[in-house]
């Protein structure tokens, strides 16, 4: 993945030990928690937001996060192969 990082300490985009630890896992587990976990870093974002940007740019980051952490929850359920859905739309 090629992500501008030219401003970021290198220590906090050096995410090579996660990807690693990811690629270990079959592929429907990979791509749940790799969504569970860019919605973490959403949130956390969002928290660090909050004090100094308007409203709206905070929501919209929430709201993000919230969208894939219930894509991946999807994901989950079509893996275990549940019946029952979430009839909630993104």
């Amino acid at each position: 993945m090629t992500v501008p990082t030219d401003d970021i300490p290198a220590e906090v985009v050096d995410l090579s030990t996660a990807f690693a630890a990811l690629d270990t896992l079959p592929n429907s587990e990979k791509v749940r928690y790799a969504m569970q976990i860019a919605a973490q870093y959403l949130e956390y974002a969002a928290f660090e937001m909050a004090l100094e940007q308007s409203a709206g740019d905070v929501s919209e980051i929430i709201h993000m996060a919230a969208r894939l952490d219930q894509a991946a929850r999807r994901i989950d359920q079509t893996a275990v192969g549940t019946s029952g859905q979430d009839m909630r739309k993104i």
